[in-house]
């Protein structure tokens, strides 16, 4: 399947999503221009959908990348606490194992580039 292919139902289903979406008319605009500021509005909102798709989805096109998203990314209270504590420079050669969780966050890209071994989150708008 192409990128466009996989990247174009998520495009397709926004705009569905957008035309049958009711907004309340804004009685300075009237409903022809608050209807229209509105679907604008909620899609420049929507877009950071699009976007994660489309980054997801060209990585996955790399010979060299291995990409998913992670929707319950697992956060330990000692990961916490070294984020308050320690430099980010501090951070990066801190090594804490995965699994213990006091919260979960939603993680729009994980990339690991086989060619320097590296794994890459992001949190894409």
């Amino acid at each position: 399947m192409s990128f466009m292919e996989r990247v174009a139902p998520v495009v397709d289903e926004t705009i569905r999503a957008l035309a049958k979406t009711k907004f309340i008319p804004d009685p300075v605009a009237g409903l022809k221009y608050s209807r229209a500021t509105s679907i604008v509005s909620s899609a420049y909102k929507r877009h950071g959908r699009i976007l994660e798709t489309a980054l997801r989805e060209s990585l996955r096109e790399s010979n060299r990348h291995k990409v998913w998203q992670e929707d319950a990314f697992r956060v330990s209270r000692a990961a916490d606490a070294l984020v308050g504590s320690q430099t980010e420079d501090a951070c990066r050669q801190t090594t804490l194992p995965y699994g213990d969780c006091v919260r979960t966050i939603q993680v729009d890209v994980v990339a690991f580039d086989s060619a320097d071994q590296t794994i890459r989150a992001y949190e894409v708008k």
